[in-house]
Order: C-alpha cells, then structure tokens, then sequence
C-alpha cells in the first residue's frame, strides 16, 4: 500500500478526522523544522569551503597590503565571483616588518585564495567573490597596518582565529574532496602563528584575549603556542563565533567589523562568543 493511500485509510477510519489532520500538520512541522536545524548544523562542505575563503581574503588582503601596499585586485590575483564585491579600505599601507618573513606568509595567503577557488571549481562550484573589507576595525585595540607592533598584534589575532576556524569546520568537511586541502592549510596556519607569537613574546608586546576560547602569547599570555595545556589541544570556534568577532564582537548580526556589508555565502550571522569549553 502507497504512502498516500495509507493517510486515506487512516483519515477514513478516524473518528475525529478534523483532530488527526491538526495532528499530522503539527508532526509535518515539526519534522520539517527538525530537518532545517539539522542542515543548518550540517552545511554543505562546499558552504564551509566558501566560508573559509572570506577569511582568506581578509588575510591575504592583510598581508599584500602590509608587504607590497597594493591589494590583492591590484596584483592581478582573482577576487570575482557570487556575492556583493567591494573594495578592501585602510588608513594606512605598506608596513616595515623586521620580525618575521612577512613576504612568504603574505605569498601563503595568496596562494590559499587561489587554492580554495580552484577546489571550488574543480568540484563544480562558483567561488564567492571577495566581499568589502575594513582592515582598521581593531585599529582602536592597536592592532592595525599602522606599524609593525600593531602589524604583529592583527596579525596573530588573523592566524589564530582562521585557525580554529578550520578546527570548527572539520567535521562537516569529512569524507568531502576539500577535507586533505584544509588541513594542509591549516598547519600552514599553524607554522604562521608560532612565527608570529614568538616576535610578540621577543619584543614584549602586549595583547589581549578576543574571547573566553583565546590563549594569548606572552608577555601578557603565560603559553607560547596556541594551545591548552591541559590538553595540547588549540581551540575550535564555530561559524558564528568566528563571524562574531570578525564582525567587530557583536552576537547574532550579520555584518560589521572587519566585513561591513557581511561575508559572501551561506554562513553568514553571528552567534554567542566562543567559551572555554573550545578549548577542551
């Protein structure tokens, strides 16, 4: 017997049919909004790929500018695809970094757009292009392109964040073609930030946690790396709460901060902070 045939049956044979179809409408609902929550907790690995390459525009963006003062757009490197475009903006350009090789992490950057968009395509799907950016978002916490100590300090601020970032995206890109190209890319993060946390620790810069989940070098931090000592692990953050700091740490928005009109693609609000417990 057919699925439909069997409602008929049942609806025929019930004594009160007006009870029984409020019924099967209240459990259609709740099945269907047990199904939305389900994929909005599950993306498609090719959302959490898109989501990853609005970072690595604001990173790559970060380090052209900080290295060459030109933009990615102004170097040729390709920014085009889905979703609102616009310019990247700074008050400042060009920065005089003697601490770390900045020109090899900025042509790390670079590569991983290039590398996210090909994975992109190479899987049929449209890279999004790269949204508007403010890289003086955090100018007022010192962290800026205005000299190389608040060049360090945004810039183990990026490393970090895009770090447990990849972390939090992990398991929705199991067993998908992107899973190999973003652990690759996230140890390469992970070589940046030790670089980057040892030039703060050397020339005794203070910094400050961005949330509850941050682990901050010294002098102000008590841990070189990245991790939790209890358990050698970094931490995670979620899709929101990443966007909730990279949207000037502002919860359930969906623009703002480094991003004034918002990321491209489908993850774009952002939730709560992220809390301790990311980092266990």
């Amino acid at each position: 017997m057919k699925k439909n045939e069997i409602v008929r049956e049942a609806l025929s044979n019930a004594p009160n049919r007006r009870s029984l179809l409020r019924k099967l409408a209240i459990a259609g609902a709740a099945v269907g909004a047990s199904e939305s929550l389900l994929r909005a907790q599950t993306p498609a690995p090719s959302d959490v790929v898109q989501f990853a390459l609005n970072l690595e525009y604001m990173e790559a963006e970060f380090y052209s500018i900080a290295t060459t003062g030109q933009t990615l757009e102004q170097r040729g490197v390709p920014v085009d695809g889905d979703g609102k475009t616009g310019p990247t903006t700074t008050m400042y350009g060009k920065v005089n970094v003697t601490r770390l090789p900045a020109n090899d992490i900025a042509a790390d950057e670079i590569a991983h757009v290039q590398t996210l968009r090909t994975a992109l395509l190479n899987n049929g799907v449209t890279p999004i292009a790269k949204p508007p950016i403010n890289l003086d978002a955090m100018a007022s916490m010192g962290a800026s392109l205005q000299n190389e100590r608040t060049f360090l300090v945004l810039a183990r601020a990026f490393e970090d964040v895009g770090i447990s970032a990849y972390n939090g995206g992990a398991a929705a890109l199991s067993g998908s073609p992107f899973l190999m190209t973003a652990a690759r890319i996230n140890s390469v993060e992970g070589e940046h930030v030790g670089y980057i946390r040892t030039a703060i620790a050397a020339a005794n810069i203070p910094t400050t946690p961005l949330d509850d989940a941050d682990v901050i070098p010294p002098p102000s931090g008590n841990n070189q790396f990245s991790t939790n000592l209890a358990n050698g692990l970094t931490a995670y953050r979620m899709f929101g709460q990443v966007l909730y700091l990279v949207y000037g740490m502002a919860a359930n928005v969906t623009a703002g901060g480094f991003f004034p009109q918002g990321v491209n693609g489908l993850l774009n609000t952002s939730s709560a902070p992220a809390t301790a417990a990311n980092l266990s």
